[in-house]
């Protein structure tokens, strides 16, 4: 009689034993595939987010470009050079874009990333917002506000003085923003292939001037 209930305790014990194996094992295995679904979802959103990044690059290079030849054509008219022609003066309005990252960050999306490329991607975007609302200061309505001002005032050198210094701040913004930016798009560029930060971040020196 003891034998047999030894021997049915044994078979219940093993079988409770095989049961609870069983079930640590289907945890451990959704616990990965969980894991592994939350990865790859980051990776699309991160994707999403660097190609958001990539075109604010466009748009800030681009707005650079406008940038530089209109502060020539501001110094010539400040100068009353006769070579000067105020048609020449062009603004950049920069339009950039955040949802990727902001719908991302609102929903949590990217707690499987890095935090140093967060971080490095969450300063690159605020730098593209301040170089945005510089921008803003010399926009359409600004800027067609200025020229009826300066068809008929007759103290041009004041309008030409504020323009320019709105114009150098603006230039100043969009690069630092372009430089964060573009170091930024080849860091994640980085991730997104090897799954690795980059452990060789170029160290790159940059200058900007007010003159």
């Amino acid at each position: 009689m003891k034998e047999k209930l030894r021997a049915s305790l044994g078979k219940i014990t093993f079988e409770l034993m095989i049961v609870t194996l069983g079930v640590l094992i289907a945890l451990v295995i959704n616990e990965w595939f969980q894991n592994y679904q939350e990865e790859k979802y980051a990776h699309v959103i991160l994707e999403k987010t660097h190609y958001e990044m990539e075109s604010n690059l466009e748009k800030l290079q681009s707005a650079i470009e406008i940038y530089e030849e209109t502060l020539p054509v501001i110094e010539k008219l400040l100068k009353l050079d006769q070579t000067a022609d105020n048609n020449k003066l062009a603004i950049a309005y920069l339009d950039t874009n955040s949802s990727v990252w902001e719908f991302a960050l609102l929903r949590d999306e990217l707690k499987e990333v890095p935090v140093k490329l967060l971080v490095t991607i969450s300063s690159s975007y605020k730098a593209t917002h301040d170089a945005q609302a510089a921008s803003e200061l010399i926009g359409p309505s600004s800027f067609n506000k200025f020229l009826k001002e300066f068809s008929v005032t007759t103290d041009k050198q004041s309008l030409l003085k504020d323009l320019k210094l709105d114009v150098q701040n603006a230039h100043l913004k969009a690069q630092l923003a372009s430089f964060m930016l573009e170091r930024t798009v080849n860091e994640t560029a980085y991730y997104l292939k090897t799954g690795e930060m980059n452990p060789e971040r170029t160290q790159v020196e940059v200058s900007f001037s007010l003159d």
